[in-house]
């Protein structure tokens, strides 16, 4: 029943309604404007302001001037009496710090001017200074280097990327932290060193870096040798990019005869590792490139110093002034930078296969070399994204596609995801690889001599058990799906479950299956019957690659908290030694040199000393039944790192440095030796390998002159390209030298290409 005070609501409403004025038609009151009373900087970053002039945020952010206030009548901003005077303390100290650059800058020269020896490694050697490096240096033996150290400061400057690094560039050695040695668990990038697989270990041997740093200040300081950081400064990176304007890659090429045998040591060695390029045609046009009054194709000049680049490194190496590595021991730097320049004003939109042949060559260059570390992983993966975008990683045949062609693309494709997915392992960073699905077929175990660029149909791939130059990368893609999956389980977020203990033990037994089923490659019937040391060299890669798996399984559970994971220690203890056995083999050979592609020496020394420390403390198995194996074996693997360290320009001690001071650590940990002696023993083998990286030094920098326009010519094959003469005959060029000829048939804005998921990345990169 309805109530009887309805009637009135409605009528009531009716009557609100009639004398409502229309909204449409009234006009709109002005709002008042709101009050500003933050500064204009403080507004524009949405910050809170304390309404001082000038107020606290710009007075810390170092400008004070620039805070201002809009002028509202009858509100002035309220002005702070204490502004006056910081504003004028803010500029003391700007003229202080103005002062003090001076008389650093003055000392600096002062110091130079009175140093009548200057180590090598002091120079910048991406640009030469003959006379300032000749300065006062005689023909002494390391005796007279020794004695000259009291009176001339031998700076020992690490890359960009050593560990030892302290304080600002322009800071003195003996800083606050002494020789200024920082702990690498607060260096910056935090994600590099904390995530590394080699920086791990100063978490996991928390006695490595403090017994380090104890070394420095107790042996090196005293002799003038710090282990700092030396960065180069924008003026010599700017003087060194305008010397590469003038000159040409053509001038920078070697003598013909030091070419001739740099560019067949890697075609031999290295090349079987990374099948990057064609060698029978490669062969035929390095030929062509030195006939005279021939055209040079920049491309296979850049190919060229890239190649020699590699080579310089790992070539036998006797340490006399006439050596080859010796005449070109600093060259390596400009001929890298000088490719990577060349490449970077290619135009990506008509990328070629030789681009990414040539990319492939200056990474590998980068990583012999130890130039910028921890750029290698985004090298990596900025060169994965382009062969993405250019549609490597699609099988699929293209109209202007030649046998020839579709096998090299594989074989491009399968050296940039090896090289990627290995510095996955190495940074425990996620990887592209993770989001996509390619379907390249596996490289073909085929010999280049097989097949060219006139072949319309590829031959019968060979039996596994049948080396060829491709027998690595055939053998790797047989692990490639296990030791992918492997890496997204332990450094890929996407992963929705966590790696348990018996996932470790099923990945680790697929990993053993995978190692017994590498061939020996002892016998074979085809053309390229394995050497010893082809076979070697091959297989001990293919070992490597497998049992860094391993080991990367099985490092978590190494802590000695619980006695379950007994079987981790054993593990990672054998496989460690077996790396080092296999690093042994390889020196036997002379083949050791060649590793420098991989760091799995030091990782495995390092494992070997911490799983001996644990089981030192706690023995639970019969690993230390004869500790001193164990010592003698990572004694016998040092001497790789002294030649690392002596071989390179940029040489790092930080390697050799790192493992001696490892044996040495863990030999005081055993009670064989006192702390002192040890560090003693560590001190004196290091400064004996600097005095002979000097000497090393002395002997090469005579042989080496200012690679500029005006000298190339006394030290380079500088004949610069010549058009070819009406009656020279004309060679054909390979298709992959052939700007005419069209490399990838895909276009970049065709959106029917299948690319689901590519760019479907979720993980922090």
């Amino acid at each position: 029943m309805p109530s009887n005070s309805e009637p009135n609501i409605a009528g009531k409403a009716k009557q609100s309604n009639a004398t409502r004025p229309d909204s449409r038609t009234t006009e709109k009151k002005p709002r008042r404007k709101r009050l500003r009373l933050s500064c204009m900087e403080c507004r524009k970053k949405k910050l809170s302001c304390d309404r001082s002039l000038p107020c606290q945020r710009c007075v810390r952010s170092g400008r004070p001037g620039q805070c201002s206030f809009e002028t509202v009548r009858d509100q002035p901003p309220t002005s702070n009496p204490a502004s006056g005077l910081q504003e004028q303390q803010i500029q003391d100290l700007r003229e202080e710090v103005a002062e003090l650059k001076a008389s650093l800058s003055e000392a600096r020269l002062t110091r130079q001017g009175h140093n009548s020896l200057e180590t090598p490694d002091t120079a910048d050697c991406s640009a030469y200074d003959p006379p300032t490096m000749l300065d006062g240096q005689g023909q002494g033996d390391r005796n007279s280097i020794k004695d000259s150290q009291d009176e001339t400061l031998n700076e020992v400057h690490l890359d960009q990327e050593t560990i030892f690094s302290g304080g600002h560039p322009n800071q003195s050695p003996a800083g606050a932290n002494g020789t200024g040695l920082s702990d690498p668990k607060k260096r910056s990038p935090r994600v590099y060193y904390s995530q590394h697989a080699i920086f791990q270990f100063f978490s996991e041997i928390p006695e490595l870096f403090p017994f380090i740093k104890e070394t420095a200040d107790e042996w090196f300081k005293p002799h003038g040798v710090d282990l700092i950081k030396t960065k180069h400064k924008r003026d010599d990176r700017a003087t060194s990019a305008a010397l590469q304007q003038e000159v040409t890659l053509d001038h920078l090429l070697p003598l013909k005869e030091d070419a001739d045998a740099l560019v067949p040591f890697y075609l031999d060695n290295v090349e079987q590792l990374h099948r990057i390029i064609h060698i029978p045609t490669f062969r035929r046009e390095y030929a062509n490139f030195w006939t005279p009054q021939q055209p040079r194709y920049p491309a296979m000049t850049a190919l060229i110093l890239a190649i020699i680049s590699i080579s310089m490194y790992a070539f036998p190496d006797s340490g006399d002034a006439t050596s080859i590595p010796m005449k070109y021991r600093a060259m390596p730097t400009q001929w890298i930078s000088a490719c990577e320049d060349w490449l970077r004003h290619q135009s990506p939109k008509y990328r070629k296969l030789v681009h990414y042949q040539l990319s492939c060559l200056i990474y590998l260059a980068k990583r012999v070399s130890m130039l910028g570390k921890k750029r290698w992983w985004k090298d990596t993966s900025s060169l994965l994204q382009d062969a993405i975008l250019d549609g490597l990683h699609c099988d699929s045949a293209s109209e202007n596609d030649t046998a020839y062609m579709r096998e090299m693309k594989r074989r491009v494709w399968n050296v940039i995801r090896e090289l990627d997915l290995q510095n996955a392992f190495e940074s425990g960073l996620p990887t592209l690889l993770h989001n996509i699905n390619p379907d390249v077929a596996p490289a073909a175990n085929i010999s280049d001599e097989d097949f060219d660029e006139t072949t319309k149909r590829l031959p019968t791939p060979k039996a596994s058990s049948e080396y060829t130059m491709s027998s690595y990368q055939n053998q790797s893609s047989r692990s490639w799906s296990l030791r992918l999956e492997i890496s997204q389980r332990l450094f890929s977020s996407r992963c929705s479950e966590d790696l348990s203990y018996d996932d470790v033990l099923k990945y680790t037994h697929q990993i053993t299956q995978e190692i017994d089923a590498i061939p020996s490659w002892d016998t074979g019937n085809g053309k390229e019957q394995a050497g010893p040391k082809h076979a070697a060299l091959t297989r001990a890669y293919l070992l490597f690659q497998l049992k860094e798996c391993i080991l990367t399984l099985h490092r978590p559970y190494l802590q000695r908290k619980e006695g379950k994971f007994w079987l981790s220690e054993t593990v990672c203890y054998h496989t460690s030694r077996d790396i080092l056995l296999l690093n042994s083999e390889l020196g036997q050979l002379g083949l050791q040199s060649l590793t420098v592609l991989r760091g799995d020496l030091l990782l495995a020394s390092l494992n070997l000393v911490r799983i001996t420390m644990l089981e030192s403390e706690v023995p639970s198995s019969m690993m230390m039944a004869d500790p001193q194996a164990t010592i003698n074996l990572l004694e016998q693997c040092l001497p790789f790192t002294e030649d690392i360290y002596l071989r390179y320009c940029h040489g790092e001690p930080w390697c050799f440095v790192t493992m001696c001071g490892a044996i040495m650590l863990l030999k005081a940990h055993l009670g064989k030796e006192t702390r002192q002696a040890a560090k003693a023993a560590c001190g004196q083998r290091f400064l004996d390998l600097h005095y002979k990286r000097v000497e090393w030094q002395r002997v090469a920098f005579p042989s080496q002159m200012d690679p500029s326009p005006t000298s190339l010519p006394g030290q380079f094959d500088a004949d610069p390209y010549h058009p070819a003469m009406p009656g020279v005959t004309q060679l054909p060029a390979s298709m992959w030298l052939d700007s005419n000829y069209a490399e990838f048939g895909i276009d970049a804005f065709d959106f029917d290409i299948n690319m689901d998921g590519v760019w479907d990345i979720r993980e922090p990169l």
